[in-house]
This record gives structure tokens, C-alpha cells and sequence, in this order.
């Protein structure tokens, strides 16, 4: 029997939730692996605790601007292209930190303020991480899988947190801490080509994804009813919005 017609549905949408975890992982390393590299980076570069931590927090200013936006760009263009695009983007960034002390820009406002954009530009594009994996997981998995799905692709977070520090203390002890860089920034790249090699927006789009697996998905989001704006209407939906805000208790 061909496949698209077999009665037993494709597992593709969860070799698409596999490589969600690894695009996780390689998220958090990106994110962790300077506050790994900071102890060789610091006496190398001369850079105090206090520089060190306001370089830290021009991710944070990055990653937090960009968080609305970059779950827009998925729901316009899709999370295949929108992640793709958006951890080469950090990858690249994160690769060009071993070399952000040398870049012209360091003449023009010192090694901080090299590594401080760069870092900003790092967390601008791991901010589409997260709405993007929601979207994609909402795409590609009915309802009943999806709280599995979500568990499994954040639970890169704790795995990336989890290995950066050994296998970046490594490298730096082997090679030096801007090889940690380049080896993050290399690693990332390759998961977002294979990601968009092998990766769709929807079940419908893949050659993979047989007719069973596509009615497992979709047959289940129609059950699934959104509420009708009249709902919003009833007297039972405002009291119950009334309750909710008026009925305080106080402890004993």
C-alpha cells in the first residue's frame, strides 16, 4: 500500500519535534556559553565583573524587544523560514563574538561595546525561539499532543543549560575560549540548514506526511471549537468575568 494511503499515520511530525529540541539546545548553549567563557574572556580582555555583566544584559535588552515581533514573523511567514533565518542569524553572532575585540567597531566604542552588540544582535534572534516553536507545534500536532510537545521542545532549555558548561569548559581548556564560539556558531548553522532541508509550516506541505497522519492532526483540531463572539455576549460568560474579580476572601 503507498504510503499516503497507508492506514497507520507517519511519524513526521515528530521528527519535526526532534529537531525543534535540538534548535532548544543549541538555543541555550548560545545563550549560556559566555557566562561560561567569561572566566578566560575577562583577564584576556581586561574586562571587570561589572562590564562583563552589562555585556550579559545586552542580550537580555535584545532577546526582550524582539520577543512580539518575532512571533509576528512566524505567524506571517511561517516558522520554517522564520527559524531558519533566525538562528543563522544568531549563530552567526555568536561565532563573530571570539573575534568582536578585533572587529573595526571595537575602535569605534571599545571591546565592551563590540561585545555588547553582538550580544544584543544574539538575543534579537533568539527571540523568535519560543513563538516559533509554539507555532510550529500548534501546526504540526492536534491538541492532545501538543502540551507533550511544547514539554519536549522547552525541555532543550534544560539540556542546553545542562551540557554548555562541560562542553564549553572543555573547549576553552583545549582550545581557548574562542574556539567555544565558533564551534556554537558552527553548530547552530548546520541545525538550521537541516531544519529548513527537512522541515514545513504544515503536515500538508511535506512529501513525508501520509493521509492518516494529516487526519490525526486536523481531524482533532475540529473538535476542538474556538467560542463564537455572541458567546462573549451572555449574561453567564459576564458573571462568571464578575466573580472572578469581586469574589476575594480573606484568610483567618
Amino acid at each position: 500500500m503507498p504510503p499516503h494511503h497507508s492506514t497507520t499515520p507517519s511519524r513526521v511530525r515528530w521528527r519535526i519535534l526532534l529537531l525543534l529540541l535540538l534548535i532548544s539546545i543549541i538555543t541555550y548553549i548560545d545563550r549560556v556559553n559566555i557566562s561560561v567563557a567569561a572566566r578566560q574572556m575577562m583577564p584576556a580582555l581586561g574586562l571587570t565583573d561589572l562590564q562583563m555583566g552589562q555585556i550579559f544584559s545586552a542580550f537580555v535588552f535584545g532577546y526582550a524587544l524582539f520577543q512580539i515581533p518575532g512571533g509576528w514573523l512566524g505567524d506571517r511567514w511561517g516558522p520554517r523560514r522564520v527559524l531558519t533565518f533566525a538562528v543563522i542569524w544568531w549563530s552567526i553572532f555568536t561565532a563573530l563574538t571570539a573575534i568582536a575585540p578585533t572587529l573595526p567597531l571595537a575602535n569605534l566604542i571599545g571591546i565592551m561595546g563590540s561585545l555588547m552588540v553582538v550580544r544584543f544582535l544574539i538575543g534579537i534572534g533568539e527571540a523568535a525561539a519560543l513563538p516559533n516553536f509554539n507555532r510550529a507545534v500548534a501546526n504540526w500536532h492536534p491538541p492532545n499532543e501538543r502540551g507533550l510537545g511544547i514539554g519536549i521542545t522547552i525541555g532543550g532549555i534544560g539540556l542546553g543549560s545542562a551540557l554548555t558548561p562541560p562542553i564549553t569548559a572543555w573547549i576553552m581548556v583545549n582550545y581557548g575560549w574562542q574556539t567555544a564560539f565558533y564551534v556554537a556558531g558552527g553548530l547552530g548553522i548546520g541545525i538550521a540548514l537541516l531544519w529548513y532541508w527537512y522541515a514545513t509550516d504544515h503536515p500538508r506541505q511535506h512529501a513525508q506526511v501520509n493521509n492518516a497522519e494529516i487526519n490525526l492532526i486536523e481531524g482533532s483540531e475540529s473538535l476542538t471549537k474556538p467560542p463564537t463572539p455572541l458567546e462573549g455576549r451572555s449574561g453567564k460568560a459576564w458573571g462568571t468575568v464578575h466573580d472572578v474579580f469581586t469574589d476575594f476572601e480573606t484568610p483567618e
